[in-house]
């Protein structure tokens, strides 16, 4: 019995010792100090007054403008989707000239923007989904790679959806005028990216050769969760093999709703915000867990909560001062979200699903500003 613990030692040494092995042999394509933080070719500067991506569209004030901003959430999004089919139903769903996505809402954004003939392609998308449809566990593999999860199926699905015929059909749309963003985060820089998925499509600001690749790329990123997936590594430009690695853009922004949406001059805008989530900061649907999965999940969905809370409030004063329409959706607070964003029940995303698709056929749907705002905060707004 007395050799037992230095048996159990030596057994934890070896353990380490070969995960900091299998660690020191993981890589990662080359990288350069100098292109950690330069901004992809495809990518507009979102703080700035002006960027080449939106000068094309800035030529003269449109009559309308309707911008559809579509959050992330994981499997929550089949509440988005409802929406979005429930509206093409109700014969009210506008065209969009602009459309941006994060994370899951990445995925649905691609489809939105090309219109409601593709509104089936979405429901069967996300209520007939199982977690093997999106990804598989690496087991004892994924404490020591990139990733817990191995996301190759989600990856299939989306070169399914992003086919060369889609990526035409998208620059054609951008050489009218429409556009769509897709949001990234540079891990390398910790920095958030907006990418002009219509000019990628077109070839990109110099001429990209493999267009259709990198646009599915970029959506891979888009919904890459960190820790979760593996980073997407991406050339910032053509005719370099450096490469910087792309995550999740809501680790910066849960939903994309920058200034750049209203420089482009419109004498009526509208803004439609879809929320895959609940916009409630209290959630006691049920206890946490005592164990390390349940404990991280609670905290980072109270994190992501304040975030999503405080973009959708911005989001709402630039509306005002712009004097621009805000409309916003979310998942009832009636209705118990997923605790897990990975988890593929299909009784529950057909519910969320048949819930958007209901209630926005409903009078009175869209909210006209945050809930739970305060009147303070009205009067700072004005």
């Amino acid at each position: 019995m007395a050799g037992t613990p230095l048996i159990r030692r030596a057994a934890l040494f070896w353990l380490v010792a070969f995960a900091l092995v299998v660690q020191g042999c993981v890589s990662r394509p080359a990288e350069s100090p100098d292109f950690r933080a330069a901004t992809p070719s495809e990518a507009i500067t979102i703080a700035e007054e002006d960027t080449p991506a939106l000068r094309s569209i800035l030529s003269g004030p449109r009559d309308t403008l309707n911008v559809l901003a579509l959050s992330g959430g994981g499997a929550d999004g089949a509440y988005g989707v409802g929406v979005l089919s429930g509206w093409t139903e109700s014969g009210t769903r506008p065209k969009f000239d602009i459309v941006t996505g994060v994370s899951t809402g990445a995925l649905m954004a691609v489809l939105a923007f090309m219109g409601s003939e593709y509104d089936a392609q979405l429901r069967d998308l996300y209520t007939s989904q199982s977690d093997s449809d999106i990804f598989r566990t690496k087991a004892l593999g994924g404490l020591l790679s990139d990733s817990i999860y191995d996301n190759t199926p989600l990856k299939r699905q989306i070169e399914k959806v992003v086919t060369p015929e889609l990526v035409d059909k998208i620059a054609t749309e951008h050489a009218k005028g429409r556009r769509l963003y897709l949001a990234t985060t540079n891990l390398d820089s910790n920095e958030l990216v907006a990418w002009d998925m219509g000019l990628l499509a077109s070839g990109g600001a110099d001429g990209r050769s493999n267009r259709v690749q990198l646009f599915q790329k970029v959506m891979r990123a888009s919904s890459a969760i960190p820790v979760l997936f593996p980073p997407v590594y991406i050339k910032p430009k053509r005719g370099v093999q450096l490469r910087q690695a792309h995550v999740d853009g809501g680790v910066k922004a849960p939903v994309l709703l920058g200034d750049f949406i209203y420089r482009v001059p419109a004498r009526k805008r509208d803004v439609y915000v879809i929320i895959n989530g609940t916009l409630a900061l209290r959630n006691a649907f049920s206890a946490v867990q005592p164990n390390l999965r349940s404990i991280a999940t609670n905290a980072v969905n109270g994190l992501t909560s304040e975030l999503t809370q405080q973009t959708v409030f911005r989001g709402y004063v630039r509306a005002r001062n712009s004097g621009s329409g805000f409309h916003l959706t979310a998942i009832p607070e009636d209705i118990k979200p997923l605790e897990n964003p990975l988890e593929f029940n299909s009784d529950q995303l057909q519910l969320l699903y048949e819930t958007g698709r209901r209630d926005v056929q409903l009078p009175g749907f869209w909210w006209q500003k945050p809930p739970n705002i305060k009147q303070s905060d009205i009067v700072a707004a004005r």
